[in-house]
């Protein structure tokens, strides 16, 4: 009964353990020494704007990248205000930084919904697009190719599993730093971590 009551309470969160969330309690993971780099893969979809961006389009750029979607009824409800937090953070400290929001649901996430997500969190559209435009298979090989972390729709939630990481990529298109982007995050050590790795 207790094992009942406490998924109850934590809603769908138990869903999103992956190979990229193996040290839960970490606000912190450096993944640049990896045996293999993590290389971002092409990708490319439409912002908020109707403006395209790829992958292509940020090389030469540091970004952070992580997966929401507008439906979603647990884990985006925290990682989006934390986000929120860190594009503050990042600005005060003067850190130049792209700031791309994955949809894991395109077919429903059209580019006003997620203009209206960004505005209903207080998000700053300065240096931050949500994407959309593309297949679902697209972004679960986005995911799982890039962020070496599953997507899978679990419809008797109503939801999809979604990595809740945050995912630092470096100007050559590899991920360099993860993040915690739920309830482990922490605003201070990640801004100074990307202070540090950045130069900035």
């Amino acid at each position: 009964m207790l094992f009942v009551v406490m998924i109850a309470f934590s809603g769908c969160s138990f869903l999103y353990d992956d190979a990229s969330e193996s040290a839960q309690g970490d606000a912190v993971i450096d993944v640049s020494q990896a045996e293999e780099p993590w290389e971002v893969i092409d990708f490319q979809g439409e912002n908020q704007f109707g403006e395209e961006v790829s992958v292509e389009s940020l090389a030469g750029e540091w970004w952070i990248t992580k997966t929401i979607f507008t439906r979603c009824p647990t884990v985006c409800m925290t990682m989006t205000p934390n986000m929120v937090e860190l594009q503050k953070g990042l600005e005060e400290e003067g850190v130049d930084l792209r700031i791309i929001s994955v949809t894991v649901d395109p077919e429903f996430d059209t580019p006003e919904r997620l203009e209206d997500y960004g505005e209903s969190y207080g998000a700053s559209f300065e240096n931050w697009d949500f994407l959309t435009g593309y297949e679902f298979e697209d972004v679960r090989e986005f995911a799982l190719e890039s962020l070496k972390a599953p997507i899978q729709e679990v419809p008797e939630q109503d939801d999809i599993m979604h990595p809740t990481r945050f995912y630092l990529v470096n100007p050559e298109g590899v991920v360099v730093r993860m993040y915690s982007g739920e309830n482990s995050f922490d605003l201070e050590t990640t801004v100074n971590d990307i202070r540090e790795v950045t130069g900035q």
